[in-house]
């Protein structure tokens, strides 16, 4: 925040700075010091003395947590994901702080569909998501796009249909085990899993 010396004392504004239970009469000057002093002193017990290793991708996180099993000890580590970001509150590429403690500088807020459309030529369009295709945590796809979101980079999009089917990604396929219908015990309710190749745009 920068502030024009000129605003701290305009129409007497100057009188909020002063904090009456002292004795000393202090100035907007000698409160912005130890504020800054303050923030320093907290800065390095975080991120250490070091001012020049300090980077704001770590400060910066983005964090997206696993709904049914992010707060578990156990599993944390595998379906939470994790990705030091750029930006701001008032960046072009977006990333919102919650300015208050423990951690005033995570990216809470940010967009996590970003997509780019060509409407002259429709399979031109690109995009990216934040994390992946995939639910599931052991899956290949369910964090493979993170780190294009993060810089910033895009897949390509088409509404071909060929060209969605011609690669080699894997598809899930659900289907009954009989046309039965169905019944309240597991059995009844069981699914079989088949996977099949599918198209991949991403190279």
């Amino acid at each position: 925040m920068i502030v024009e010396p000129g605003a701290l004392v305009v129409d007497g504004a100057a009188i909020w700075c002063d904090v009456r239970p002292s004795t000393a009469v202090e100035t907007c000057t000698d409160i912005a010091r130890l504020a800054l002093d303050d923030a320093l002193q907290w800065l390095e017990e975080r991120y250490g003395a070091g001012v020049e290793s300090w980077r704001w991708g770590a400060a910066h996180e983005a964090q997206h947590d696993h709904q049914v099993l992010g707060d578990t000890a156990l599993f944390s580590w595998v379906v939470n994901i994790r990705q030091p970001t750029s930006g701001g509150d008032f960046t072009l590429q977006r990333a919102a702080t919650p300015g208050t403690l423990p951690d005033p500088f995570l990216n809470t807020h940010s967009a996590g569909y970003r997509g780019v459309y060509d409407f002259a030529d429709p399979d031109s369009s690109v995009f990216v998501i934040a994390t992946g295709q995939s639910g599931h945590p052991l899956s290949p796809y369910y964090d493979d796009l993170g780190e294009l979101w993060r810089r910033g980079e895009y897949i390509p999009m088409s509404l071909d249909p060929d060209l969605a089917r011609a690669g080699n990604a894997p598809r899930l396929r659900m289907s009954a085990l009989s046309n039965q219908p169905a019944r309240s015990s597991y059995l009844s309710r069981k699914r079989v899993c088949e996977v099949q190749p599918r198209k991949s745009l991403l190279r």
